[in-house]
């Protein structure tokens, strides 16, 4: 529980903070949605962040995989121990109920305004979070349950597993693999044998080798849905009858259960994997981490919530596995951990080695392939609850054919344990390179499949041959100072790579013997090259000083490059994200200190609807200009003459619901179940909410269909329906509304289709609409999903007529205010504040126009604006 703000008042830091001071650290350190929360609510819980991080350096010099773990554990918890000690005495002196996370330096506690004032007054505090909410990356069908032999599937035998069991001899012993996930079945016929705490008479040891987070298993362990059973399956399935579902069935499994979709479970499951705990969670032994971790599950990208549990699991020397997601075919999807830089991401094809149409792609927001392999993951038959098989679909069935393909790389190769830079380098290097530049990439990686689908037995033979020896060293400035994040090249027989920590130092625990050539690269510094020679069973030393280079101001505006050439409000980075500023918000200018010689910058906008762009710092003065996704969802900008995606989650603008039964169109899927038309993202749902007639219209805004190119209605739909109990229709009026004539009407069922719909009859109505009417009179299980409506034939994303209003809401005491609803009075086009009381909008037309501003607390406000079409106008409102 919280305390009241007098009750922490003694316990916080010697601070003699103003008002203003106050706001400034609440907008600096806090989430805008968590203070609407507590504006709300009153209170919220809190997830407190610290600056800095663990030296791991003991760790990373550590020589076997247990000193590995107990080195970065004791490294996590110092770390903490001394990050967080000044905010929980003051916590405890105050008499404040909270958590202590060690494996990401994280307090949680519950409270309210005063008491999220006093903890961001620490210095120590970088962040103040609201709790995220992490889901399974779901499949994209559920499971077809079967109870006949599996034997070997498609997908095993693609990647070359087989081939690696024959050939090499190996199945992945020795190798242990670990999952977080919703569970497994232990005892399914297919993973008991593999399951680390099988005693092999008849008994088990769930000590070490199961955590059941949140206490949903009871004695032993179990699975809370059928997708941990799934992925463990794939990863070592196989119950010697014939059913060899996974790719190294010689590995032991461990599996942690953090089913739920707070922060605190899966926080809890990241800690257990480095040290394993008893059934109670007491007694914790690194000794007994595991090998490797899929993670089939994750949250939207640039994430950084999970990034110190991933820093501590690769200074244990275990390797990350995770799925891209199921938010394809759209670029730049791909999700957190999935997208951080030091994980394998994995995306998923079908049995044809053709993308699945589902699987995330690339690139992240600051420009890097992701995903970095791709493995089968369309119709991928595993172990599923109840000693059973299913087929399913996703990146959740895709990333355990990695995880299971780096357990036989391991067998076959035990120098790999522990050596993340070795196994990605293997994996990468072998994998079978597929094109696709729909979402661009680089000459040995794409944003669709990244370096390939990957090729087990290559993976497992690419480690050459040969006498071998480490390689180390520290890399500093000109002052001796150590340079963190520099990257080396070492070019010989076997080329290897390294980043420097945060200490300058780096080591390379496998290298060839002889000479290699080093390159030395980090931003803002020249490249420095040099030799080293390494000798068999020895360590060479490699040590290099950089020299800064020279510097330059680069300046620029970043506008709207789609037509309306607004300037846009944008974050302009370098690509590695080295240095970044934004620009103003009403000119678009930025200017950024940059090496001299080029820099390629990162630009992407912080209004929805943009793309991101990537240009190169070669001028002065730069002009960026950033154009309008194909979805065309960018304020100011619509299909011509009709056209929607659904993105928005609540009734598009200009759109109407007409509802004459219990349940209206809804567009946020509250019931999860995904899109299953061929669109993607968001869609228009009709969905009887169980038994009883539903009725309901969903009415598109006068349009000129005259202007189509040509005059027909596309869009996506899957339609369950009972005839002549259920209804799908779509009507047209050429009269805005008044009167309406059927165009098109179902006939059965259309599941997963695109229908076409002539409307060449009314090819002269200048003020068309289009109604979509759903009716069912039966019992639930039917419903109408429709996507991507389009008048025209061809889209084209066309501007509005119109400028951009943005500004700052305050109260009657000049304090900012969030929440604030703005409100464009003859169109209906709204901003929101944000924590900083800016808000901005769309207003349509030129000139004077009426703007309404309300907030529950603040009160409220009205004015006239002088918009300027094309451009930004800068309106401020103060609430009474």
């Amino acid at each position: 529980m919280g305390a009241l703000p007098s009750a922490f008042a003694g316990a916080a830091p010697a601070l003699a903070q103003t008002e203003t001071d106050a706001t400034a650290l609440l907008e600096q350190k806090v989430e805008p949605a968590l203070l609407a929360e507590i504006d709300a609510e009153g209170e919220a819980e809190l997830w407190v962040q610290f600056e800095g991080a663990p030296d791991y350096s003991a760790a990373f010099a550590a020589e076997t995989k247990a000193e590995k773990g107990a080195a970065a554990i004791a490294a996590a918890k110092a770390f903490a121990e001394s990050s967080q000690a000044d905010v929980t005495a003051a916590l405890d002196e105050a008499g404040v109920e909270y958590e202590s996370f060690w494996a990401s330096s994280t307090l949680k506690v519950t409270g309210d305004a005063g008491l999220l004032e006093t903890l961001t007054a620490f210095d120590e505090v970088t962040e103040v979070v609201d709790a995220p909410k992490v889901v399974d990356v779901e499949p994209v069908a559920p499971a077809e349950t079967e109870l006949e032999t599996a034997a070997a599937g498609w997908n095993v035998a693609d990647i070359n597993a087989p081939a690696v069991w024959d050939q090499l001899g190996t199945t992945g012993e020795g190798v242990v693999v670990a999952s977080i996930d919703s569970g497994v079945q232990y005892d399914h016929p297919a993973l008991v044998n593999q399951y680390r705490g099988n005693n092999g008479d008849g008994t088990f040891t769930h000590d070490y080798n199961f955590y059941d987070v949140e206490g949903g298993c009871g004695a032993a362990p179990c699975d809370l849905s059928n997708h941990g059973t799934h992925t463990v399956g794939t990863m070592v399935g196989d119950d010697g009858a014939g059913n060899q579902i996974g790719v190294a069935p010689g590995a032991d499994w461990i599996a942690a259960n953090y089913y739920g979709s707070s922060m605190e479970s899966v926080l809890r499951a990241g800690e257990w994997m480095v040290a394993p705990t008893d059934w109670a969670g007491n007694n914790p032994d690194p000794s007994k981490a595991p090998d490797i971790i899929n993670n089939s599950w994750g949250r939207e990208g640039d994430d950084p919530y999970f990034e110190d549990i991933v820093d501590l699991w690769h200074a244990a020397g275990i390797i990350p596995v995770f799925a891209a997601g199921n938010s394809g075919p759209v670029c730049n999807t791909a999700i957190s951990p999935g997208d951080y830089a030091n994980v394998i991401a994995v995306g998923a094809y079908s049995v044809s080695g053709t993308i699945a149409d589902f699987s995330s792609r690339g690139p992240t927001s600051d420009g890097r392939v992701k995903p970095d392999v791709s493995a089968p993951g369309s119709g991928i038959l595993s172990s599923v609850p109840g000693s059973a098989y299913g087929s399913q679909s996703g990146t959740s069935m895709a990333a355990p054919h990695v995880a299971g393909t780096i357990a036989l790389m391991m067998s076959a190769e035990p120098a790999l344990r522990g050596d993340y830079g070795l196994v990605y380098e293997l994996l990468t290097g072998s994998a079978r390179y597929t094109a696709d530049d729909q979402c661009g990439g680089t000459a040995e990686a794409n944003n669709v499949h990244g370096h390939g689908r990957i090729d087990a037995l290559a993976a497992a033979q690419a480690l050459p041959d040969g006498d071998s020896g480490s390689i180390s060293g520290t890399v500093t400035g000109p002052d001796g100072a150590p340079l963190a994040n520099a990257e080396l090249v070492f070019d010989g027989a076997f080329d290897r790579r390294a980043t420097t920590a945060a200490d300058g130092t780096y080591t390379v625990k496998f290298a060839l013997t002889g000479q290699h050539a080093v390159t030395v690269t980090k931003f803002g510094y020249a490249t420095a090259t040099g030799t080293v020679t390494v000798a068999a069973d020895q360590t060479a030393v490699f040590d290099k000083v950089l020299t800064p280079l020279p510097t330059t101001v680069v300046t620029g505006t970043v506008v709207d490059g789609s037509g309306h050439g607004w300037p846009l409000a944008a974050s302009v980075s370098s690509v590695g994200g080295e240095v970044t500023t934004q620009t103003d918000p009403l000119t678009g200018e930025f200017s950024l200190t940059l090496p001299t010689g080029g820099v390629d910058l990162v630009v992407e906008a912080a209004y929805g609807g943009y793309q991101t762009v990537q240009v190169e710092a070669n001028a002065a003065n730069l002009q960026i200009e950033v154009p309008v996704a194909a979805s065309c969802t960018a304020a100011g900008y619509a299909f011509d003459p009709l056209g929607t995606g659904f993105e928005s989650l609540s009734t598009p603008l200009g759109w109407t619901v007409d509802n004459r039964g219990p349940a209206p169109w809804i567009f946020n899927d509250p019931h999860n179940y995904g899109n299953r038309t061929p669109g993607s993202g968001g869609f228009a749902f009709a969905r009887p909410p169980g038994g009883g007639t539903m009725d309901t219209d969903l009415i598109s805004p006068v349009f000129d269909l005259s202007s189509a190119p040509e005059p027909v209605l596309t869009f996506a739909t899957d339609f369950t329906g009972y005839l002549p109990y259920s209804a799908a229709e779509v009507a047209i009026s050429t009269d805005g509304g008044q009167t309406w004539t059927n165009a098109w009407a179902a006939t059965g069922s259309i599941r997963d289709s695109t229908v076409t719909v002539d409307l060449s009859a009314w090819a002269g109505a200048q003020e068309a609409r289009l109604k979509f009417h759903y009716y069912h009179a039966y019992m639930s299980g039917y419903w109408w999903q429709i996507d991507d409506v389009l008048v025209g034939g061809t889209p084209t994303c066309a501007p509005l007529a119109g400028g951009l209003v943005r500004g700052t809401v305050t109260d009657q005491n000049g304090a900012p205010v969030a929440g604030a609803v703005v409100t464009h009075t003859a169109s209906g086009h709204h901003g929101v504040s944000g924590a900083d009381g800016v808000y901005w909008t769309f207003a349509p037309g030129s000139g004077s126009s009426q703007f309404s501003v309300v907030d529950a607390e603040s009160g409220s406000a009205t004015g006239s604006v002088n918009v300027a079409a094309d451009d930004v106008t800068e309106a401020d409102f103060t609430l009474s």
